[in-house]
Protein backbone atom coordinates (compact mmCIF):
# COMPACT_ATOMS: atom_id res chain seq x y z
CA UNK A 1 0.00 0.00 0.00
CA UNK A 2 1.37 3.56 -1.37
CA UNK A 3 2.43 5.55 1.84
CA UNK A 4 -0.64 8.60 0.75
CA UNK A 5 -3.33 5.24 0.23
CA UNK A 6 -1.96 4.55 4.35
CA UNK A 7 -1.98 8.11 5.20
CA UNK A 8 -5.68 7.99 3.69
CA UNK A 9 -7.34 4.94 5.28
CA UNK A 10 -5.33 6.26 9.08
CA UNK A 11 -7.35 9.62 8.30
CA UNK A 12 -10.58 7.73 7.73
CA UNK A 13 -10.64 5.51 10.77
CA UNK A 14 -9.83 8.40 12.91
CA UNK A 15 -12.42 10.41 11.39
CA UNK A 16 -15.20 7.70 12.23
CA UNK A 17 -13.51 7.34 15.92
CA UNK A 18 -13.62 11.10 16.45
CA UNK A 19 -17.81 10.31 15.64
CA UNK A 20 -18.50 7.66 17.59
CA UNK A 21 -17.01 9.60 20.42
CA UNK A 22 -18.95 12.71 19.57
CA UNK A 23 -22.28 10.71 19.33
CA UNK A 24 -21.54 8.91 22.63
CA UNK A 25 -21.21 12.43 24.01
CA UNK A 26 -24.07 14.18 22.70
CA UNK A 27 -25.77 10.98 24.61
CA UNK A 28 -24.46 11.27 27.90
CA UNK A 29 -24.71 15.24 27.61
CA UNK A 30 -28.57 15.22 27.30
CA UNK A 31 -29.10 12.07 29.40
CA UNK A 32 -27.53 13.15 32.10
CA UNK A 33 -23.79 11.33 32.99
CA UNK A 34 -22.97 9.94 36.41
CA UNK A 35 -21.11 12.52 38.82
CA UNK A 36 -18.08 10.48 38.67
CA UNK A 37 -18.30 11.54 34.76
CA UNK A 38 -19.60 14.57 34.66
CA UNK A 39 -16.32 16.46 34.85
CA UNK A 40 -15.09 15.28 31.84
CA UNK A 41 -18.63 15.73 29.76
CA UNK A 42 -17.77 19.51 30.46
CA UNK A 43 -15.09 21.15 29.20
CA UNK A 44 -15.41 24.57 30.31
CA UNK A 45 -16.06 24.15 33.97
CA UNK A 46 -13.08 23.88 35.96
CA UNK A 47 -12.60 27.59 36.80
CA UNK A 48 -16.28 27.74 37.65
CA UNK A 49 -16.80 28.55 41.29
CA UNK A 50 -19.92 26.54 41.37
CA UNK A 51 -18.09 23.34 39.84
CA UNK A 52 -18.86 20.83 42.25
CA UNK A 53 -23.33 22.24 41.88
CA UNK A 54 -22.62 21.66 37.96
CA UNK A 55 -21.68 18.36 38.69
CA UNK A 56 -24.17 17.37 40.98
CA UNK A 57 -26.79 19.26 39.39
CA UNK A 58 -26.21 17.13 36.23
CA UNK A 59 -26.22 13.84 37.51
CA UNK A 60 -29.47 14.48 39.35
CA UNK A 61 -31.06 15.22 36.06
CA UNK A 62 -31.56 18.67 36.51
CA UNK A 63 -29.07 20.91 34.83
CA UNK A 64 -27.54 19.82 31.12
CA UNK A 65 -25.43 21.02 28.50
CA UNK A 66 -26.15 23.86 25.94
CA UNK A 67 -24.03 21.63 23.81
CA UNK A 68 -22.15 18.25 24.02
CA UNK A 69 -19.37 19.24 26.25
CA UNK A 70 -20.02 22.41 27.29
CA UNK A 71 -21.88 24.34 30.12
CA UNK A 72 -21.62 27.29 28.93
CA UNK A 73 -21.23 28.58 32.62
CA UNK A 74 -21.30 32.49 32.26
CA UNK A 75 -23.80 32.25 29.57
CA UNK A 76 -27.44 33.91 30.13
CA UNK A 77 -30.27 31.63 31.49
CA UNK A 78 -34.00 32.91 29.98
CA UNK A 79 -36.94 32.60 32.38
CA UNK A 80 -38.46 29.48 31.09
CA UNK A 81 -34.86 28.01 31.41
CA UNK A 82 -34.87 29.25 34.85
CA UNK A 83 -38.61 28.10 36.25
CA UNK A 84 -37.75 24.34 34.48
CA UNK A 85 -34.26 24.06 35.92
CA UNK A 86 -36.56 25.46 39.30
CA UNK A 87 -39.29 22.69 39.23
CA UNK A 88 -36.89 20.14 38.69
CA UNK A 89 -35.16 20.73 41.49
CA UNK A 90 -38.39 20.86 44.03
CA UNK A 91 -39.49 17.32 42.28
CA UNK A 92 -42.11 18.66 40.30
CA UNK A 93 -43.87 17.09 37.38
CA UNK A 94 -44.75 19.39 33.85
CA UNK A 95 -48.41 20.21 34.18
CA UNK A 96 -50.32 20.34 30.68
CA UNK A 97 -52.76 22.39 32.11
CA UNK A 98 -56.20 23.51 29.28
CA UNK A 99 -56.33 26.86 30.52
CA UNK A 100 -53.30 28.76 29.80
CA UNK A 101 -51.81 31.27 32.53
CA UNK A 102 -50.38 32.93 29.94
CA UNK A 103 -50.77 33.97 26.55
CA UNK A 104 -47.35 34.03 25.54
CA UNK A 105 -46.72 30.26 26.26
CA UNK A 106 -47.84 28.49 24.32
CA UNK A 107 -49.12 24.54 24.59
CA UNK A 108 -46.76 23.57 22.33
CA UNK A 109 -43.83 25.16 23.77
CA UNK A 110 -41.57 22.38 25.55
CA UNK A 111 -41.46 24.53 28.88
CA UNK A 112 -45.52 25.14 28.55
CA UNK A 113 -45.44 22.57 31.62
CA UNK A 114 -43.08 23.96 33.36
CA UNK A 115 -44.21 27.31 33.41
CA UNK A 116 -47.59 25.97 34.53
CA UNK A 117 -46.37 23.69 37.55
CA UNK A 118 -44.50 26.81 38.92
CA UNK A 119 -47.72 29.45 38.14
CA UNK A 120 -49.76 27.01 40.06
CA UNK A 121 -48.10 27.17 43.17
CA UNK A 122 -47.87 31.21 42.55
CA UNK A 123 -44.00 30.39 42.16
CA UNK A 124 -43.98 32.77 38.91
CA UNK A 125 -46.47 35.65 38.24
CA UNK A 126 -45.44 36.37 34.72
CA UNK A 127 -44.74 39.96 33.87
CA UNK A 128 -48.27 41.28 33.75
CA UNK A 129 -51.26 39.38 34.50
CA UNK A 130 -51.44 37.34 30.95
CA UNK A 131 -47.53 37.58 30.09
CA UNK A 132 -44.33 35.51 30.97
CA UNK A 133 -41.77 36.25 28.39
CA UNK A 134 -40.52 33.37 28.27
CA UNK A 135 -37.06 33.86 26.29
CA UNK A 136 -36.41 36.89 28.42
CA UNK A 137 -33.01 36.65 29.97
CA UNK A 138 -34.26 36.26 33.86
CA UNK A 139 -32.69 39.29 36.20
CA UNK A 140 -30.98 38.51 39.65
CA UNK A 141 -33.67 40.57 41.10
CA UNK A 142 -36.32 37.89 39.61
CA UNK A 143 -35.01 34.89 40.62
CA UNK A 144 -34.70 36.68 44.62
CA UNK A 145 -38.35 37.04 44.20
CA UNK A 146 -39.22 33.49 43.09
CA UNK A 147 -37.00 31.96 45.85
CA UNK A 148 -38.66 34.51 48.41
CA UNK A 149 -41.97 33.06 47.41
CA UNK A 150 -40.74 29.63 48.06
CA UNK A 151 -39.51 30.18 51.39
CA UNK A 152 -42.14 32.26 52.30
CA UNK A 153 -43.64 30.31 55.77
CA UNK A 154 -40.57 29.75 57.11
CA UNK A 155 -38.71 31.78 59.57
CA UNK A 156 -35.28 33.01 59.27
CA UNK A 157 -32.01 33.81 60.72
CA UNK A 158 -29.15 35.77 60.49
CA UNK A 159 -28.65 39.62 59.07
CA UNK A 160 -30.48 40.97 55.87
CA UNK A 161 -27.80 42.83 54.37
CA UNK A 162 -30.09 46.00 53.25
CA UNK A 163 -27.86 48.52 52.42
CA UNK A 164 -26.17 46.90 49.27
CA UNK A 165 -24.25 49.83 47.07
CA UNK A 166 -27.06 49.57 44.37
CA UNK A 167 -29.73 49.44 47.22
CA UNK A 168 -31.46 52.43 44.62
CA UNK A 169 -31.35 49.88 41.28
CA UNK A 170 -33.31 47.40 42.77
CA UNK A 171 -37.04 47.31 41.75
CA UNK A 172 -39.82 48.25 44.89
CA UNK A 173 -41.63 44.81 43.69
CA UNK A 174 -38.15 42.98 44.44
CA UNK A 175 -36.90 44.54 47.51
CA UNK A 176 -38.10 42.43 49.82
CA UNK A 177 -37.26 39.12 47.88
CA UNK A 178 -33.61 40.64 47.55
CA UNK A 179 -33.75 41.33 51.02
CA UNK A 180 -35.33 37.21 52.13
CA UNK A 181 -32.41 35.78 49.95
CA UNK A 182 -30.10 37.66 51.29
CA UNK A 183 -30.76 36.60 54.79
CA UNK A 184 -31.05 33.18 54.23
CA UNK A 185 -27.86 33.38 51.99
CA UNK A 186 -29.26 32.01 49.11
CA UNK A 187 -27.79 35.21 47.32
CA UNK A 188 -25.15 37.51 48.95
CA UNK A 189 -23.73 39.55 46.11
CA UNK A 190 -20.38 40.76 44.79
CA UNK A 191 -18.38 43.38 46.85
CA UNK A 192 -21.69 44.79 48.10
CA UNK A 193 -23.28 45.07 44.94
CA UNK A 194 -26.61 42.71 44.46
CA UNK A 195 -26.67 43.50 40.41
CA UNK A 196 -30.47 43.40 40.47
CA UNK A 197 -31.16 43.84 36.48
CA UNK A 198 -28.05 41.74 35.49
CA UNK A 199 -29.01 38.43 33.57
CA UNK A 200 -28.35 35.26 36.24
CA UNK A 201 -26.07 32.85 34.60
CA UNK A 202 -25.80 29.37 33.97
CA UNK A 203 -23.31 29.18 36.76
CA UNK A 204 -25.22 30.92 39.41
CA UNK A 205 -28.53 29.25 38.48
CA UNK A 206 -26.26 26.00 39.84
CA UNK A 207 -25.03 27.55 42.62
CA UNK A 208 -27.98 28.89 43.76
CA UNK A 209 -30.58 25.56 43.45
CA UNK A 210 -27.88 23.80 45.09
CA UNK A 211 -28.52 25.77 48.09
CA UNK A 212 -32.13 25.57 47.81
CA UNK A 213 -31.93 21.35 47.39
CA UNK A 214 -29.95 22.31 50.71
CA UNK A 215 -32.08 23.99 52.46
CA UNK A 216 -35.42 22.43 51.38
CA UNK A 217 -33.70 19.12 52.88
CA UNK A 218 -32.96 20.64 56.22
CA UNK A 219 -36.45 22.08 56.58
CA UNK A 220 -38.64 19.55 54.67
CA UNK A 221 -41.19 17.79 57.14
CA UNK A 222 -41.50 14.03 57.89
CA UNK A 223 -42.39 12.22 54.37
CA UNK A 224 -44.25 9.98 56.46
CA UNK A 225 -46.88 12.11 57.86
CA UNK A 226 -47.44 13.49 54.12
CA UNK A 227 -47.48 10.01 53.01
CA UNK A 228 -50.18 8.75 55.76
CA UNK A 229 -52.17 12.13 55.30
CA UNK A 230 -55.86 11.54 53.82
CA UNK A 231 -57.03 11.80 50.20
CA UNK A 232 -60.52 10.60 50.00
CA UNK A 233 -62.34 10.47 46.72
CA UNK A 234 -66.23 9.95 46.53
CA UNK A 235 -67.42 7.96 44.06
CA UNK A 236 -70.21 9.45 42.17
CA UNK A 237 -71.47 9.07 38.49
CA UNK A 238 -68.75 6.66 37.39
CA UNK A 239 -69.02 3.23 37.36
CA UNK A 240 -66.99 1.05 39.33
CA UNK A 241 -64.01 0.62 36.69
CA UNK A 242 -64.26 4.23 35.51
CA UNK A 243 -63.37 4.95 39.20
CA UNK A 244 -60.94 2.68 39.85
CA UNK A 245 -59.04 3.91 37.02
CA UNK A 246 -59.56 7.80 37.96
CA UNK A 247 -58.00 7.06 41.85
CA UNK A 248 -54.75 5.29 39.77
CA UNK A 249 -54.78 8.65 38.11
CA UNK A 250 -54.50 10.80 41.09
CA UNK A 251 -53.44 11.22 44.90
CA UNK A 252 -56.48 9.22 46.12
CA UNK A 253 -55.37 6.75 48.99
CA UNK A 254 -59.06 6.53 50.83
CA UNK A 255 -62.35 5.75 48.88
CA UNK A 256 -65.76 6.77 49.98
CA UNK A 257 -68.22 4.45 47.77
CA UNK A 258 -72.14 5.74 47.97
CA UNK A 259 -73.05 2.88 49.70
CA UNK A 260 -75.74 2.79 52.71
CA UNK A 261 -78.62 5.13 52.99
CA UNK A 262 -81.04 5.45 55.76
CA UNK A 263 -84.27 4.03 55.84
CA UNK A 264 -87.47 3.88 56.92
CA UNK A 265 -86.98 0.74 58.65
CA UNK A 266 -83.71 1.25 60.19
CA UNK A 267 -82.67 -1.23 57.87
CA UNK A 268 -80.04 0.37 55.98
CA UNK A 269 -79.94 0.05 51.92
CA UNK A 270 -76.60 -1.49 51.21
CA UNK A 271 -75.33 -1.51 47.43
CA UNK A 272 -72.06 -2.46 48.68
CA UNK A 273 -69.52 -3.40 45.65
CA UNK A 274 -67.44 -6.73 46.37
CA UNK A 275 -65.30 -5.74 43.09
CA UNK A 276 -64.19 -2.39 44.32
CA UNK A 277 -63.53 -4.41 48.08
CA UNK A 278 -61.06 -7.13 46.46
CA UNK A 279 -59.74 -4.07 44.01
CA UNK A 280 -59.18 -1.88 46.92
CA UNK A 281 -57.59 -4.00 49.19
CA UNK A 282 -55.35 -5.74 46.31
CA UNK A 283 -54.18 -1.87 46.08
CA UNK A 284 -53.98 -0.53 49.60
CA UNK A 285 -56.84 1.71 49.67
CA UNK A 286 -58.83 2.45 52.80
CA UNK A 287 -62.43 2.63 51.90
CA UNK A 288 -64.67 4.56 54.16
CA UNK A 289 -67.89 4.32 52.97
CA UNK A 290 -70.46 6.83 52.73
CA UNK A 291 -74.02 6.82 54.66
CA UNK A 292 -76.39 9.26 53.43
CA UNK A 293 -79.67 10.20 53.92
CA UNK A 294 -80.19 11.55 50.28
CA UNK A 295 -81.06 15.40 51.82
CA UNK A 296 -85.03 14.02 53.14
CA UNK A 297 -85.42 16.02 56.03
CA UNK A 298 -88.75 14.15 57.19
CA UNK A 299 -86.70 10.54 57.15
CA UNK A 300 -83.64 12.28 58.57
CA UNK A 301 -86.01 12.98 61.54
CA UNK A 302 -87.83 10.07 62.01
CA UNK A 303 -84.72 8.15 62.22
CA UNK A 304 -83.04 10.87 64.96
CA UNK A 305 -86.53 10.86 66.79
CA UNK A 306 -86.16 7.22 67.55
CA UNK A 307 -84.82 5.83 69.97
CA UNK A 308 -85.25 2.14 68.41
CA UNK A 309 -85.03 3.38 64.48
CA UNK A 310 -81.81 4.99 65.57
CA UNK A 311 -80.30 2.12 67.58
CA UNK A 312 -81.51 -0.22 64.59
CA UNK A 313 -79.36 2.16 61.96
CA UNK A 314 -76.26 1.88 64.55
CA UNK A 315 -76.35 -1.40 64.62
CA UNK A 316 -77.03 -2.16 60.69
CA UNK A 317 -74.18 -0.20 60.19
CA UNK A 318 -71.64 -1.98 62.91
CA UNK A 319 -72.73 -4.97 61.09
CA UNK A 320 -72.03 -4.02 57.74
CA UNK A 321 -68.48 -2.45 58.40
CA UNK A 322 -67.73 -6.37 60.03
CA UNK A 323 -69.25 -8.08 57.14
CA UNK A 324 -67.36 -6.37 54.79
CA UNK A 325 -64.25 -5.20 56.32
CA UNK A 326 -64.41 -1.44 56.16
CA UNK A 327 -62.16 0.59 57.57
CA UNK A 328 -64.18 3.57 58.17
CA UNK A 329 -68.00 5.68 57.78
CA UNK A 330 -67.84 9.11 56.34
CA UNK A 331 -71.95 10.61 57.66
CA UNK A 332 -73.25 12.78 55.19
CA UNK A 333 -76.84 13.66 56.24
CA UNK A 334 -77.71 17.21 54.27
CA UNK A 335 -81.01 18.88 54.98
CA UNK A 336 -81.22 18.16 58.67
CA UNK A 337 -83.79 20.08 60.59
CA UNK A 338 -82.42 22.42 63.19
CA UNK A 339 -84.67 20.79 66.05
CA UNK A 340 -82.85 17.57 65.60
CA UNK A 341 -79.80 19.01 66.36
CA UNK A 342 -79.23 17.48 69.83
CA UNK A 343 -80.39 13.95 68.21
CA UNK A 344 -78.35 14.33 65.56
CA UNK A 345 -74.96 14.66 68.20
CA UNK A 346 -76.37 11.70 69.72
CA UNK A 347 -76.46 9.53 67.20
CA UNK A 348 -73.14 9.80 66.15
CA UNK A 349 -72.17 9.23 69.89
CA UNK A 350 -73.54 6.55 70.04
CA UNK A 351 -72.26 5.22 66.27
CA UNK A 352 -68.72 6.27 67.45
CA UNK A 353 -68.71 3.96 70.37
CA UNK A 354 -70.23 1.46 68.75
CA UNK A 355 -67.37 1.01 66.16
CA UNK A 356 -64.87 1.50 68.83
CA UNK A 357 -64.20 -2.09 69.28
CA UNK A 358 -63.65 -2.43 65.24
CA UNK A 359 -61.16 0.18 65.24
CA UNK A 360 -62.67 2.06 62.83
CA UNK A 361 -62.69 5.68 62.05
CA UNK A 362 -65.72 7.87 61.51
CA UNK A 363 -65.97 11.03 59.95
CA UNK A 364 -69.11 13.62 59.47
CA UNK A 365 -69.60 15.58 57.11
CA UNK A 366 -70.25 19.58 57.87
CA UNK A 367 -71.07 22.75 55.75
CA UNK A 368 -69.40 26.08 56.47
CA UNK A 369 -71.16 28.09 59.18
CA UNK A 370 -72.87 31.33 57.96
CA UNK A 371 -75.93 31.18 60.62
CA UNK A 372 -78.37 29.77 57.80
CA UNK A 373 -81.10 26.71 58.32
CA UNK A 374 -78.95 24.44 56.52
CA UNK A 375 -76.12 24.46 59.29
CA UNK A 376 -78.72 24.78 62.46
CA UNK A 377 -78.43 20.99 62.94
CA UNK A 378 -74.59 21.04 63.16
CA UNK A 379 -72.84 21.17 66.89
CA UNK A 380 -69.88 21.42 65.63
CA UNK A 381 -67.48 21.66 68.44
CA UNK A 382 -69.75 18.30 70.14
CA UNK A 383 -69.56 16.73 66.83
CA UNK A 384 -65.62 16.97 66.59
CA UNK A 385 -65.34 15.68 69.68
CA UNK A 386 -67.49 12.86 69.00
CA UNK A 387 -66.03 11.75 65.18
CA UNK A 388 -62.43 11.33 64.14
CA UNK A 389 -62.84 13.42 61.48
CA UNK A 390 -64.76 16.37 60.62
CA UNK A 391 -64.92 17.55 57.05
CA UNK A 392 -65.77 20.32 55.76
CA UNK A 393 -67.34 20.68 52.61
CA UNK A 394 -65.76 23.68 50.69
CA UNK A 395 -68.11 24.47 47.91
CA UNK A 396 -71.51 25.44 47.60
CA UNK A 397 -70.96 29.43 48.00
CA UNK A 398 -73.08 29.87 45.64
CA UNK A 399 -75.96 26.83 45.08
CA UNK A 400 -78.19 25.39 42.11
CA UNK A 401 -81.41 27.51 42.23
CA UNK A 402 -80.15 30.67 43.52
CA UNK A 403 -81.09 33.12 41.55
CA UNK A 404 -77.35 35.26 42.39
CA UNK A 405 -74.38 33.65 40.04
CA UNK A 406 -71.06 32.97 40.90
CA UNK A 407 -68.39 30.94 42.25
CA UNK A 408 -68.71 27.32 43.65
CA UNK A 409 -66.13 28.16 46.12
CA UNK A 410 -64.59 31.26 45.49
CA UNK A 411 -60.57 31.89 47.59
CA UNK A 412 -61.76 34.56 49.88
CA UNK A 413 -64.80 32.69 51.11
CA UNK A 414 -63.21 29.59 51.58
CA UNK A 415 -60.39 30.82 53.99
CA UNK A 416 -63.28 32.68 56.05
CA UNK A 417 -65.43 29.42 55.84
CA UNK A 418 -61.15 27.74 57.21
CA UNK A 419 -61.28 30.53 59.61
CA UNK A 420 -64.30 30.08 61.45
CA UNK A 421 -64.03 26.24 61.44
CA UNK A 422 -60.80 26.18 62.92
CA UNK A 423 -61.94 28.27 66.25
CA UNK A 424 -64.43 25.06 67.23
CA UNK A 425 -62.62 22.42 65.45
CA UNK A 426 -59.27 21.20 65.73
CA UNK A 427 -57.67 21.23 61.80
CA UNK A 428 -55.53 17.80 62.73
CA UNK A 429 -59.06 16.43 62.72
CA UNK A 430 -60.03 17.98 59.92
CA UNK A 431 -60.61 17.06 56.44
CA UNK A 432 -60.94 19.96 53.61
CA UNK A 433 -63.70 18.90 50.76
CA UNK A 434 -62.96 20.31 47.44
CA UNK A 435 -64.68 20.84 44.24
CA UNK A 436 -64.15 19.01 41.20
CA UNK A 437 -67.02 20.71 39.59
CA UNK A 438 -68.44 23.85 38.54
CA UNK A 439 -71.96 24.87 37.66
CA UNK A 440 -72.77 26.58 34.23
CA UNK A 441 -74.94 29.45 35.01
CA UNK A 442 -77.80 30.89 32.63
CA UNK A 443 -78.21 34.64 32.65
CA UNK A 444 -80.81 37.22 31.75
CA UNK A 445 -80.64 40.64 30.30
CA UNK A 446 -80.12 41.20 33.86
CA UNK A 447 -77.06 39.38 34.81
CA UNK A 448 -79.33 37.17 37.16
CA UNK A 449 -79.26 33.35 37.03
CA UNK A 450 -82.68 31.96 35.33
CA UNK A 451 -81.05 28.24 35.46
CA UNK A 452 -77.64 26.84 36.48
CA UNK A 453 -76.46 23.29 36.28
CA UNK A 454 -73.23 21.05 37.48
CA UNK A 455 -70.96 20.30 35.29
CA UNK A 456 -67.99 18.26 35.45
CA UNK A 457 -64.29 20.08 34.17
CA UNK A 458 -64.42 18.28 31.73
CA UNK A 459 -67.33 19.63 30.36
CA UNK A 460 -66.36 22.78 31.60
CA UNK A 461 -63.37 22.56 29.32
CA UNK A 462 -65.38 20.87 26.41
CA UNK A 463 -67.69 24.59 26.99
CA UNK A 464 -64.49 26.58 27.01
CA UNK A 465 -63.07 25.14 23.69
CA UNK A 466 -66.25 24.79 21.54
CA UNK A 467 -67.80 28.81 22.00
CA UNK A 468 -64.00 30.24 21.87
CA UNK A 469 -64.07 31.98 25.28
CA UNK A 470 -61.79 33.65 26.47
CA UNK A 471 -60.70 32.69 30.25
CA UNK A 472 -59.96 35.72 32.38
CA UNK A 473 -57.92 35.64 35.97
CA UNK A 474 -59.65 37.85 38.60
CA UNK A 475 -57.50 38.03 41.12
CA UNK A 476 -59.65 39.40 43.67
CA UNK A 477 -61.63 35.51 43.82
CA UNK A 478 -58.36 34.41 42.58
CA UNK A 479 -60.02 32.03 40.15
CA UNK A 480 -60.83 32.53 36.31
CA UNK A 481 -64.63 33.22 34.63
CA UNK A 482 -65.45 32.80 31.36
CA UNK A 483 -68.32 33.58 29.05
CA UNK A 484 -70.59 32.07 26.16
CA UNK A 485 -73.95 32.74 24.31
CA UNK A 486 -75.77 30.05 22.08
CA UNK A 487 -79.57 31.26 22.74
CA UNK A 488 -79.00 32.84 25.88
CA UNK A 489 -75.59 34.31 28.02
CA UNK A 490 -73.99 31.56 30.00
CA UNK A 491 -71.46 32.21 32.43
CA UNK A 492 -68.71 29.94 34.25
CA UNK A 493 -66.52 30.23 37.18
CA UNK A 494 -63.41 28.03 36.37
CA UNK A 495 -62.21 25.32 38.33
CA UNK A 496 -58.79 24.28 37.32
CA UNK A 497 -55.48 23.53 38.71
CA UNK A 498 -54.65 27.29 39.48
CA UNK A 499 -57.50 28.08 41.07
CA UNK A 500 -57.73 24.55 43.05
CA UNK A 501 -54.17 24.73 43.87
CA UNK A 502 -54.59 27.96 45.88
CA UNK A 503 -57.49 26.49 47.72
CA UNK A 504 -55.03 23.16 48.39
CA UNK A 505 -52.63 25.02 49.57
CA UNK A 506 -55.02 26.76 52.31
CA UNK A 507 -55.83 23.27 53.80
CA UNK A 508 -52.24 22.51 53.69
CA UNK A 509 -51.09 25.85 55.43
CA UNK A 510 -53.88 25.59 57.95
CA UNK A 511 -52.93 22.09 58.95
CA UNK A 512 -55.92 19.94 57.92
CA UNK A 513 -55.57 16.14 57.84
CA UNK A 514 -56.36 15.89 54.21
CA UNK A 515 -58.15 16.49 51.80
CA UNK A 516 -61.57 15.08 50.30
CA UNK A 517 -62.81 15.69 46.68
CA UNK A 518 -66.16 15.63 45.65
CA UNK A 519 -66.50 14.13 43.13
CA UNK A 520 -63.55 12.46 42.19
CA UNK A 521 -64.67 11.94 38.50
CA UNK A 522 -65.73 15.78 38.36
CA UNK A 523 -61.96 16.36 37.64
CA UNK A 524 -59.77 17.25 34.23
CA UNK A 525 -56.82 14.68 33.57
CA UNK A 526 -54.37 17.82 34.21
CA UNK A 527 -55.79 18.40 37.55
CA UNK A 528 -53.77 15.37 39.26
CA UNK A 529 -50.68 16.78 38.11
CA UNK A 530 -51.50 19.78 39.69
CA UNK A 531 -52.24 18.39 43.33
CA UNK A 532 -49.16 16.21 43.23
CA UNK A 533 -47.40 19.13 42.94
CA UNK A 534 -48.94 20.78 45.88
CA UNK A 535 -48.06 17.80 47.93
CA UNK A 536 -44.67 17.43 46.64
CA UNK A 537 -44.16 21.08 47.71
CA UNK A 538 -45.36 20.52 51.15
CA UNK A 539 -42.85 17.65 51.72
CA UNK A 540 -40.11 20.28 50.50
CA UNK A 541 -40.97 22.03 53.59
CA UNK A 542 -41.86 24.58 51.35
Amino acid sequence: MSSKRSRWVTKLILSAATSIITLFTTFTSYLGAPAAASGIAFQDISHSYAYQSIISLHAKGILNGTQPGFFSPKKAVTRAEWVTALDRALGLEPVQAVISSYRDVPKQAWYYGWVEAASQLDIVQGGSSATFYPNSPITRQEAALMIARLIRSSGGSGDANTSFTDRNEIADWALEGVITVSRYGFMKGENNYFRPTSSLTREETAALLERLLTYSTQHARQAASTASSIRLGWQYDQTVQQFENTVLQSNINTLSPRWFFLNETGIISDYTNSSLLAWSKQHHKKIWAMVGNRSNMALTHQILSSEALRNTTITQLANAVSVYGLNGLVIDFENVDGQDRANLTFFVQQLKAKLKSQNTVLAFCVSPDYGTDWTAAFDYEQLGVAADYLILMGYDEHWGGSSIPGSVSSLPWLRESVRSFVQTTDPEKAILALPLFTRNWTLNASGQSIASSDISLDQQNQLVSRYGSKPIWNKDIQQYTASYKDTQLHKLWLEEGRSFTRKYRLGQDAGFAGFAYWYAGGASSDLWSSVKNADRFIERGL
